[in-house]
């Protein structure tokens, strides 16, 4: 959830970080949560398109990063066990009344520009589904939009303020899930979400099975490698990965590739508004990056995206089945 110096909307530090976990953990050690290396195939393969050229791409503490040579994704290799993700998540997003907030300030030109874009391509307002939903902000502003809303949110931290706050419905269960029906939502979102995932490859071919034909997925994602390239004597110490939290860093070619064999229609990838943090020079980065970003999305008609800063990807459920 870091887009490095140009957008720093999740510049929020690892809670517990790696170090903190592993004391707390008592006699569990780094390898029983990244996982032993026997077996281990001597190619790494590209989980977009396949190619095994992957070359080291940046180190962060431990944690090691390959960028594919052939789509330009970026991924963890080895990744951290299913337990330590679940324990990671429930400390990351931010508690307390002026944490929150903050967060919600920070979000909100952001998601306000996503709600936009949603309402220009669907004549009416549907059933929506929001999966990372954080405390809910998004879904209630969409639910103030009379859409029908509903969510995912694997830490309870946000799952709970959402019910208790909102009154939304939140579930823990992330995708897939057996006990949601085919085609039930007509748009599905996912905030900062795609690059945490362990099998982004899955969850959106759930997510295609969940929309209606026809029906709307947007995607909001980090683009952070072009600053890791441009930084690299300092990429390591700031820690633009957020390592392990991302275990994914999508380029625009990338994300098409894998929305395509996915059978998504019409991908249109754009930059979709900005964030607004709390720190002063962060915002005004974020705004002057993100104007200039938005500027010459606009001039080229989608063809120059200004690599770096944040891109939001809509694209539709072809088919009838």
């Amino acid at each position: 959830m870091n887009q490095g110096v140009l957008d720093m909307s999740q510049r929020w530090e690892m809670r517990p970080g790696l170090a903190d976990f592993a004391r707390d953990s008592g006699t569990r050690t780094l390898l029983d949560h990244v996982g032993r290396s026997e077996g281990m195939p001597a190619l790494i393969r590209c989980h977009v398109c396949g190619d095994d050229s992957a070359a080291p791409f940046i180190r962060e503490g431990c944690w090691q990063y390959y960028r594919c040579r052939g789509c330009g994704l970026v991924f963890l290799h080895p990744q951290p066990s299913e337990a330590f993700l679940d324990e990671h998540y429930q400390h990351y997003l931010p508690t307390g009344g002026p944490a929150r907030m903050a967060w919600r300030r920070m979000m909100q030109p952001m998601t306000a520009s996503s709600a936009a874009l949603l309402e220009q391509r669907c004549r009416r307002p549907g059933r929506l589904l929001d999966v990372g939903c954080g405390h809910g902000f998004f879904l209630k502003a969409m639910a103030d939009r009379g859409w029908a809303v509903e969510g995912i949110e694997i830490s309870a931290t946000g799952r709970d303020y959402a019910r208790d706050v909102f009154g939304l419905k939140v579930s823990g269960q992330p995708l897939p899930r057996a006990d949601f029906a085919d085609g039930q939502f007509d748009v599905i979102t996912l905030f900062y979400v795609i690059e945490h995932l362990t099998n982004p490859r899955a969850v959106l071919a759930e997510v295609r099975r969940l929309l209606r034909p026809g029906g709307l997925v947007l995607l909001r994602w980090p683009h952070t490698a072009p600053l890791v390239r441009l930084l690299r004597p300092w990429a390591e110490s700031l820690k633009l990965y957020q390592a392990p939290s991302h275990l994914f860093d999508f380029a625009p070619r990338s994300m098409t590739i894998l929305l395509n064999d996915l059978d998504f229609q019409r991908i249109e990838t754009t930059i979709g508004g900005w964030t607004r943090p709390e720190n002063r020079q962060a915002r005004l980065a974020a705004a002057v990056f993100g104007r200039i970003a938005a500027g010459l999305d606009e001039l080229s008609h989608g063809h120059w995206l200004l690599p770096g800063v944040s891109k939001t990807t809509l694209a539709l459920r072809g088919g009838s089945a």
